[in-house]
């Protein structure tokens, strides 16, 4: 009996690796595939609302593909969707190399977004079927997303962008390798509706707090290597300054977040960011962003584990739940990049922007302090 223990511990620990291996490949794989995309549209003649468009195209993709697969892995089970999902993203992404225009471009994006929306709320379900801590397994995702900067940054440095979206297809088929060595946790949750309208009654204030914050930054990051280039960067400087951010966000998701309890950490999530988004109102040498992007590293940690902590604990539909937050972080990083362009074509100023942002996130503040605290 002892051997049977010893050796199940084994394959658990086996299985844990397995799902934070296919975190950090495929964090990387989105990462460098984001990266350059609005430098690739104005590179293809797109202006302000062109660039809002190609990015929140994906991100709606992310939106209906993050619903509709959420609940099924609830409902059918995650390994298929963990294995389906990863092979589709590696093909996916792989097309996205032979754009040739900025319609084509627009095509090959949303179906990225599309298939990158199947898979994580199965991945971070069965992590918690398994008992894995969410700030343990987040912590690798944001390792990827580390590791995806600075892999673009160099191929930005050396190569032609288009390059960014091979590197990440070849990430995804690395990670769709691993994923068949992942088990099935057996749960299944009955009943599920449609559209989990219950799901969304019993945690709004935080759904809609985390759609304020995320779609502040959203605005921003539509515009991202854009503004680094403005205050001085080079496309190294325009993936680095990511990179710093998810480095930072490793080591707080890893060593901090797990004992917090998820309320304080979404309320300090939601703080840091509006300090950040307001502190890039004023910032106009590209040096000055390096300690920007820690509280930023800090404010996401809090808010994003804090956020997967409080439905994981508070629902039995995880994966239903989770993945209605990977389709608020969807809709939301599609409802940004448009307000953004529409401040941009109104004032044609970055400040503007981050102002913009900066009073969005803080309503989120106000919502959550007032139905949470």
């Amino acid at each position: 009996m002892h051997a049977e223990a010893i050796k199940y511990t084994l394959s658990i620990s086996a299985l844990v690796k397995k799902l934070y291996g296919i975190q950090v490949l495929s964090y990387s794989a989105i990462m460098l595939s984001i990266t350059y995309v609005p430098a690739i549209a104005k590179n293809l003649g797109a202006n302000w609302m062109d660039i809002s468009i190609v990015v929140g195209a994906y991100n709606i993709a992310y939106f209906l593909s993050s619903l509709i697969f959420g609940r099924m892995a609830d409902v059918h089970g995650r390994r298929n969707f963990i294995i389906i999902g990863l092979l589709l993203a590696t093909i996916a992404f792989f097309v996205q190399y032979f754009y040739t225009s900025y319609l084509s471009l627009l095509i090959f994006r949303s179906i990225a977004g599309f298939t990158v929306g199947i898979f994580p709320a199965a991945v971070i379900s069965t992590a918690h079927d398994f008992g894995v801590k969410m700030g343990k397994l987040s912590s690798w995702g944001a390792m990827g997303w580390a590791i995806g900067s600075y892999v673009a940054g160099i191929v930005g440095m050396l190569m032609a962008l288009r390059f960014t979206f091979l590197f990440s297809s070849i990430f995804f088929a690395f990670a769709f390798i691993i994923s068949f060595a992942v088990k099935d946790s057996g749960v299944r949750v009955k009943n599920v509706p449609l559209f989990p309208a219950e799901v969304f009654s019993r945690n709004y204030p935080l759904y809609i707090s985390f759609f304020l914050r995320h779609t502040a930054a959203t605005m921003i990051w539509t515009f991202w290597v854009l503004y680094i280039k403005a205050i001085g960067g080079n496309y190294f400087w325009q993936a680095a300054t990511m990179g710093i951010n998810s480095t930072t966000q490793f080591f707080v998701m890893y060593f901090y977040t797990d004992p917090g309890k998820s309320k304080t950490l979404v309320l300090y999530g939601l703080i840091f960011s509006s300090l950040t988004f307001l502190s890039y109102a004023f910032i106009d040498n590209v040096w000055l962003i390096v300690p920007a992007q820690i509280l930023l590293a800090l404010s996401w940690s809090f808010l994003y584990v804090g956020s997967l902590k409080f439905l994981t604990e508070q629902n039995p539909e995880k994966a239903t739940a989770t993945g209605l937050l990977n389709s608020i972080i969807g809709i939301s990083a599609a409802t940004g990049p448009f307000l953004g362009g529409a401040v941009m074509l109104a004032f044609n100023s970055y400040t503007s922007l981050m102002l913009a942002s900066f009073a969005i996130s803080a309503a989120g503040i106000a919502l959550f302090w007032a139905k949470l605290r």
